[in-house]
């Protein structure tokens, strides 16, 4: 009789201790998890930022080049063709906006989508926790 409470105390404690183990385990993968996020999270904000400065910094500088240009032209132009350089002025500028426009869709669906490393990490994790079970 003591020897089935020993071994049933025995069982209970190598249970409680699987458990104990895998709940470390656990954490310490939510942990990493985490910290990657919060990495990609830190990397990410960089990156708009710094594109959103260069995009605005560039567009004052097209926007005052293309105004002053405009000037020149117009001032070079006489009065009688005039309203033709303004027309094709104009349509200069919507199609160089258009092809901005176009580079910039392709860029954004060229480049990596955000957190990429963590959905990876976590698809790895949840392959792992399913083989467990």
């Amino acid at each position: 009789m003591a020897e089935s409470s020993a071994s049933s105390e025995s069982g209970g404690t190598r249970r409680w201790g699987s458990l104990r183990r895998f709940g470390d385990s656990m954490l310490q993968l939510l942990e990493t998890r985490i910290g990657i996020l919060s990495l990609e999270w830190a990397e990410e904000r960089q990156n708009l930022t710094r594109l959103l400065l260069t995009v605005f910094a560039i567009l004052a500088c097209l926007q005052l080049g293309i105004f002053t240009g405009l000037v020149f032209l117009f001032l070079v132009i006489g009065q009688s063709h005039l309203v033709a350089a303004m027309g094709i002025g104009t349509l200069l500028l919507f199609l160089a906006a258009g092809g901005g426009a176009l580079w910039l869709r392709a860029w954004l669906k060229r480049r990596p989508p955000m957190f990429e490393t963590t959905i990876a990490e976590l698809k790895k994790d949840r392959d792992w926790i399913r083989r467990q079970f």
